[in-house]
């Protein structure tokens, strides 16, 4: 079976066809082509939409046997956008009184909707249709969250029904990650992430904790969206900017580290990887080089290991270039032992503790020397020395700070102390 879906590319605010991907699917293994259109290789804005998909005619097919481009998959929804599909299939078949449907990569693709999707990519079924998924209704406003924060504690204890479902799918089915969240129209009529707190996966208060990470970077020079936590029902809630979107609504290419670096998901790379992409793409490479290296020098000083290679991105500048994403996804883990991150910080792929010693070694691939990296390393250990007044200003209690102080008080920010 072959499904054949017209991709388009929004570039400063105009709609072109980009080409087309064909989806196959036979014996339980799904797999794709995609053909870039004529007219958009004649274009001088077209760029390459994946490091898999060079500029060129013919039909080019997925690598390694994969069922997407990884390109496309960061237009689809990840875990949570995923299980909201998902569910919702589970039920509509119950009430059709049908089975349910296996779903497939192309499924969940066009499952996400369209106006809320990451990135510019756009993807229709036939040159005159619309684009996938259509609204069916409109972005919650701030004053729904506590709706749809309840909702969403339905769905993770499986109690949700249908219409809850699909008032969920309409906000929140473009997204990925594991815990629940939704997209929400703030005052000023932008469009914003609302994450929520999960009894599911939440040993503490990881919501207003990503708030404290996200402040204390910041502080410490380091570019990420701006957001607010707010109270609602007497829980936490994370409102964060979407860095894909022009402060007009336009929508900016994204590219995960994941598809920039041409790898699958679960693998292991390096940081030293992702240095290599911005050398080779970004039209500021060595502004990015360094906040990069800023970036894992916070990492490691507030323990945050979920750092895969999903949770670094890079935006379509012009042309061919690219730039560094602001950093999302900040997360302090207080767990006992030896941290290791889910991306390397050396040249060793399978060596990935979290090491003092490594971040120096590695800072000349950043452009970096090694008394500008401890410079860094210092403005960044003073910014996060406050972390304590930062969590009671958000509300934190005594307890709470506690819980969390081996995320930042531990062996690897003594030694960035005695090389002050």
């Amino acid at each position: 079976m072959s499904r054949e879906i017209q991709v388009w590319v929004s570039i400063e605010g105009e709609d072109t066809k980009a080409g087309t991907l064909f989806h196959h699917y036979k014996g339980g293994t799904e797999s794709a082509t995609f053909l870039y259109d004529e007219s958009y290789l004649a274009d001088p804005s077209a760029y390459s939409l994946d490091p898999a998909l060079p500029l060129v005619a013919g039909a080019q097919p997925t690598p390694g046997g994969r069922a997407l481009f990884n390109a496309f998959s960061d237009s689809s929804p990840d875990r949570w956008g995923r299980s909201l599909i998902r569910r919702a299939e589970v039920l509509t078949a119950k009430a059709e009184g049908r089975a349910t449907r296996s779903l497939s990569e192309v499924d969940y693709l066009l499952g996400a909707r369209d106006d809320l999707r990451q990135g510019n990519l756009r993807f229709r079924t036939s040159d005159d249709g619309a684009f996938l998924a259509v609204p069916d209704d409109g972005v919650p406003a701030v004053n729904e969250l506590s709706a749809i924060l309840e909702i969403s504690a339905r769905i993770e204890s499986g109690d949700a029904d249908l219409a809850e479902l699909h008032r969920m799918l309409q906000a929140g089915s473009s997204l990925g990650g594991m815990r629940p969240k939704s997209h929400i129209r703030k005052a000023d009529g932008s469009v914003a992430i609302a994450k929520f707190p999960s009894s599911k996966y939440d040993e503490w208060d990881v919501i207003a904790w990503e708030k404290v990470a996200l402040d204390l970077a910041k502080t410490a020079g380091i570019e990420v969206p701006r957001s607010e936590l707010v109270q609602v029902a007497g829980r936490n809630v994370l409102i964060v900017d979407r860095f894909d979107r022009t402060s007009s609504g336009q929508r900016v290419g994204y590219a995960s580290a994941l598809t920039m670096l041409e790898a699958t998901d679960g693998e292991t790379r390096s940081y030293v990887d992702i240095a290599a992409a911005l050398e080779e793409n970004s039209s500021h490479a060595g502004e990015d080089l360094g906040q990069l290296w800023r970036r894992m020098a916070f990492s490691v000083l507030i323990s945050n290991t979920d750092d895969h290679l999903r949770n670094h991105g890079f935006l379509h500048d012009y042309g061919t270039s690219w730039r560094l994403a602001p950093a999302f996804d900040l997360n302090p883990n207080p767990e006992p032992g030896t941290k290791h991150h889910r991306t390397a910080l050396g040249e060793d792929e399978s060596d990935t503790a979290s090491s003092i010693a490594t971040l120096l070694e590695v800072a000349p691939i950043f452009r970096i020397d090694q008394d500008q990296a401890i410079q860094v390393l210092s403005e960044v250990r003073d910014s996060i020395s406050g972390w304590r007044e930062m969590a009671r200003g958000l509300g934190l209690s005594r307890v709470e700070v506690e819980l969390l102080e081996p995320a930042f008080e531990h062996e690897r920010a003594q030694e960035a102390a005695d090389l002050m």
